[in-house]
Parts: C-alpha cells; structure tokens; sequence
C-alpha cells in the first residue's frame, strides 16, 4: 500500500524568504498582479479611492458568506454559486467612520467617495440610513462574474510562480479551480491584503492613484534591474536600497514610460498622467528627460527611497501578501496531501 507523504507547512517567513531570495522575478511579478488588478478596478471606478471603499464593503460581504459555512460545514461558497449567496445572507452595512478607519480616507473625501459610489449604485444605504453595503445587481451580475474570474487568472499566475520556487506542484489551471471552488474564502483574504496594502499608500502618499502610476514606473525597471548576489546579504531591512538598481545608462532609458504609455495601460486620462507623473518626479522617485519628456526610476537611492520605496513600505508589502500566499498554497497544497 503507497502511503501519503505528509505536507510540510509553508510558514509566512518562509514566504518572505522566498520573495527576498528572488526578488527580482517574483517581485516584478508581483508588482505585476497589482497592476493588473488595480488597473481592472480603476477602469469599473475610475478612481481608487471609490475602488477601495467598494473593497471594504465588499470584504464584508464574503465575511457574511462565510458565516454561513459555520451554520452547514457543506455550504458552496463556489464563484458559481455567488450570485445565490449574494441574495440569501443578509446585507452588512458599515458607518462612514468605520470606512475611514479601515482605508485612511478623509472623512470628507470619503463622504464624495460614497456620493458618487450612490450615484452609480455601486453601493446601496438600507432604509436611508447611514450605513453601506455593497450592491451587486441583476443587471451587472454577469459583468462582476466576468471581472471576478479576470482577477483570479491575475493571481492565480503569481501564486503558480511562488508554488515552482517552493517546487510544489501547482500549476495556474490548480490555483483558479481552488480559488474558483472557495471564491468568498480566498476572496475574503485577497482582498484584506489589498484593504491592508492600499492604506498603507494612502498614509504614505494620500493619493491611492499614484500608486498604480508608480507600479507601471516600477515593473520595468525591476525587470531589468541588476541581479543582486544570493549570499544572505540582502535582507528585509535593506532590501528597499537595492530595488531597481541599474548602472548601464541604455538600460535605464529602455526602462523610461511616458504618459501616453501610463494612460494606454492603466486608462486614467493622459493630462492627469502627466501632473502624476510631475508628482512622482517632485517626490525623488521619477527623472524626466526633457528632450523626450519620458520618465524613468531616479537612481539616487536617497531621493526615491523618502517616500516611494522606504523599508517600511517594501516591508510591509512583503510580509502582508506572505500572509496571503501562505493560506492558499497551504489550503491548495493540503488538499493535494490528502
């Protein structure tokens, strides 16, 4: 009789190893998920301000679907049945001072957030209360399945990649069945990264925009940066003052986006690309050619790391979305051990 290895446990700091370790691949690719899926909620909202407002409430949307597992052990918290457990769990409304809380937003910032949000019926009040729950309708139902299996195809590339360095066998196709077959568990998770991840930007640099501007600056240049020695010498804590680096002058050009460019990719308007993009030069992270009014990652480590890539940051970054990757590669990996 063939017995069953026994899974060994991925541990969040074996995660946070992983991606210091090579973090020239897996960090680029990293960067860019997020871009991918901050580009896709971008374009549903047109800011990313009212996307991460949607987010909190949608977090506590799947958090109310998950409860009903805690009732029945065999209830389908699948994305195919979504669309029934959406209108069968009761609506979780939330108070504006806790959606400020939870992403850092200004109170009156928010408060036009969730005007705008109202308008579009993104978001809904229960009895004209001020309270909030995410609205998912009828008619956009079929368009939110679309965007959600986008999504997890986005994650679940990143996720398959991280598993290879592990040498666990778990391949894209595995990551979205699994994801698919659990949506609102993996879903809950995922996005309580990105809640954590986002506010993080926003005490940093109060304009969540600017980070999906500064993610199309940074995905080329990491993947054409210098690869860093694997002796042990780069670490969590001065990780953050190599990112990126590059000495050969042709390569740094190669690397060079323009707002056209930004615009294409991300479709935020152009005009406001550029004044991003004047912003980003303003806070040491962007050089602007003046001949070809392109822009690239400053070199000057002191002046990009004030703001853009401080320790704290690319820390935080690192160990929040370790939290992540280790309860679905676990979960995934588990289940194949069985």
């Amino acid at each position: 009789m063939q017995v069953k290895r026994e899974y060994k446990k991925i541990l969040n700091t074996d995660l946070s190893n992983l991606l210091i370790t090579h973090n020239q691949k897996l960090l680029s690719e990293f960067y860019e998920m997020q871009s991918s899926f901050l580009t896709d909620v971008y374009k549903k909202y047109h800011n990313i301000e009212k996307a991460n407002i949607v987010l909190y409430l949608s977090i506590k949307m799947h958090l109310e679907i998950l409860r009903e597992r805690e009732k029945n052990m065999d209830h389908n918290i699948s994305l195919e049945n979504f669309w029934y457990n959406y209108n069968n769990v009761n609506k979780p409304t939330d108070k504006i001072i806790s959606i400020v809380r939870a992403t850092g937003i200004p109170k009156e910032t928010a408060r036009r957030k969730i005007k705008d949000l109202l308008k579009i019926q993104q978001i809904k009040t229960q009895n004209n209360k001020n309270e909030y729950y995410w609205n998912v309708s009828e008619e956009n139902i079929n368009f939110q399945l679309k965007s959600f299996e986008k999504e997890i195809e986005i994650i679940a590339k990143f996720v398959s990649i991280c598993a290879t360095y592990l040498r666990l066998n778990m391949s894209r196709e595995i990551v979205v069945e699994e994801i698919k077959s659990q949506f609102s568990f993996y879903w809950y998770h995922f996005l309580s990264s990105q809640l954590k991840w986002l506010k993080m930007w926003h005490d940093s640099l109060e304009d969540l925009d600017l980070v999906l501007i500064i993610l199309q600056a940074v995905i080329p240049t990491l993947q054409h940066s210098e690869k860093l020695k694997n002796d042990g010498s780069i670490t969590l804590d001065n990780l953050y003052m190599s990112l990126g680096k590059i000495t050969n002058k042709d390569v740094i050009l190669e690397t060079s986006i323009s707002a056209s460019s930004v615009a294409d990719v991300t479709g935020i308007p152009r005009v406001t690309c550029i004044r991003k993009l004047d912003k980003l030069v303003e806070l040491g992270l962007l050089i602007r050619e003046v001949n070809t009014k392109r822009y690239f990652v400053n070199q000057q480590t002191t002046s990009r790391t004030k703001k853009i890539f401080t320790k704290e940051n690319v820390s935080f970054s690192i160990e929040n979305f370790s939290n992540y990757l280790a309860i679905i590669i676990n979960s995934i990996a588990g289940r194949q051990f069985r």
